[in-house]
């Protein structure tokens, strides 16, 4: 059962402090970055008909794959202007040090995007962090930060993307977090979520602890979910330091 949390008040929740026994689950775009990079390039872009199509997904209309891939197409430029772009997603500063204290203590951390890897492992490495297959998580950190993504590359007509982690039992994500977090949560005593979005609502369902910001802070109101508000890293290194 879900720690007794609330975004108030965290007295009487038990111990906070991470140990090897802990699985840290971590969104990346808008918790890691601190603006969704697809969301960064289409205002950087201009391309309000991205936004439109935004819109349909949170709305439930259409799935995050078919979000994605019709938001990308509309994204022409040179791979080289791209990647600039991308370059300059603003970061949490304090990510690095979460990570550093996971591994201290021996906790288990996992970096799960509905996004691409495309920039995913682009703006790790600008962090410091080498990325890996998530499945690494189960084999201890090692020298990489284990993450479960989308795939996309650089073709003759654009980003083309494809995803290796859908669920065949639901269809609204194109990497299925949900999942993730019931493959790896039975290695584990105690699961933890750190979430900021719309892919991030039906996992924080099902996880031990919940750090939630943005539009999954309203979820977790709305439907009466324990959860930790956070704005950044330095304020849950506070909490489970």
């Amino acid at each position: 059962m879900p720690v007794n949390l609330s975004q108030t008040d965290v007295s009487g929740s038990g111990n906070l402090s991470l140990d090897n026994s802990d699985l840290v689950i971590c969104d990346f775009d808008g918790t890691i970055t601190q603006k969704d990079v697809g969301l960064f390039v289409i205002e950087a872009l201009d391309l309000q008909e991205a936004w439109d199509i935004e819109m349909r997904w949170r709305r439930g209309e259409i799935s995050s794959m078919e979000c994605l891939s019709e938001q990308w197409n509309l994204v022409q430029l040179p791979a080289s202007e791209l990647l600039s772009l991308i370059d300059t997603v603003p970061l949490d500063p304090d990510f690095p040090s979460f990570v550093e204290l996971c591994q201290q203590r021996g906790a288990g951390l996992v970096v799960v995007s509905d996004g691409l890897d495309l920039y995913v492992d682009r703006l790790l490495r600008q962090m410091g962090m080498e990325p890996c297959a998530g499945q690494q998580v189960l084999e201890g950190q090692g020298n990489c930060l284990p993450r479960f993504t989308n795939h996309a590359e650089f073709t003759a007509e654009g980003v083309k993307i494809s995803f290796p982690h859908r669920s065949n039992l639901c269809a609204r994500c194109g990497n299925c977090k949900t999942t993730h977090l019931f493959t790896l949560r039975r290695h584990f005593r105690r699961t933890i979520y750190i979430g900021d979005a719309h892919s991030d609502q039906c996992p924080a369902r099902y996880a031990d602890i919940v750090l939630a910001k943005r539009h999954l802070t309203e979820f977790c109101r709305q439907h009466r979910l324990p959860h930790i508000v956070f704005d950044s890293f330095s304020e849950i290194i506070e909490q489970f330091g």
